[in-house]
């Protein structure tokens, strides 16, 4: 049987409506298939890469097949949850599009721009945590990566960490698909999933839409 986590930081220890909503369908789908959800969440802790560190962590933990980080103002639709964790790929995730009235995602191109291969997925620089899938295999690669340090006494690993890479600031999201690229692995998107985003008012977007307008710019 599949087990798998969810894992989200929650600082303020509040989920959105549409983040629970999505969960329970998710949670209905996984338990249809045979699936075991089991789901994590760090509250109280104003470091991002920390939070992301500690889930990463009883991942490891409870020997998981898979770590999806899902972050508490995101919606999605439960059969891409099941949809992302059949992908046989490493670290692959939803594009979020951003909390602004202008179109953007949290995907970071590869030079060549976003090129779909042969299965409809799309090999990418760095995507965003906010819903991310993590495999039992980059799980250990990535621990055994990290540089060790305590975190409440425990045994914890620098896996998410801001860093400063070839001039440039990069969050822990996108320095993480950094670290794991080094490895000689790819990152993936799958471009047909588009989380919702949930601030002010609710952000929703169709990535493949997205793609198509990249794709009319350039041929004029």
């Amino acid at each position: 049987m599949k087990k798998v986590m969810i894992g989200t930081p929650c600082y303020d220890g509040s989920l959105e409506l549409t983040h629970v909503q999505s969960l329970f369908q998710t949670v209905d789908l996984c338990r249809d298939l045979g699936i075991t959800i089991t789901m994590e969440y760090v509250v109280g802790n104003s470091l991002i890469q920390t939070a992301r560190n500690e889930i990463f962590r009883r991942a490891i933990e409870d020997d998981v097949d898979d770590l999806i980080f899902i972050d508490g103002d995101q919606g999605w639709n439960g059969q891409d949850f099941i949809n992302l964790i059949s992908h046989q790929k490493d670290i692959i995730g939803g594009v979020v599009v951003g909390k602004k009235d202008r179109i953007m995602y949290n995907a970071k191109p590869l030079p060549q721009g976003f090129i779909p291969d042969e299965d409809g997925l799309i090999e990418v620089m760095g995507i965003g945590t906010g819903f991310m899938r993590i495999s039992k295999r980059a799980l250990h690669m990535m621990w055994n990566l990290s540089e060790p340090y305590k975190y409440e006494s425990k045994d914890a690993r620098s896996v998410f960490e801001a860093k400063v890479i070839d001039g440039n600031m990069y969050g822990e999201d996108i320095a993480f698909c950094q670290k794991w690229r080094s490895l000689g692995e790819k990152v993936y998107i799958d471009p047909t999933i588009t989380c919702s985003h949930v601030g002010k008012k609710e952000w929703r977007g169709n990535f493949v839409d997205y793609l198509k307008i990249l794709e009319a710019y350039k041929c004029n």
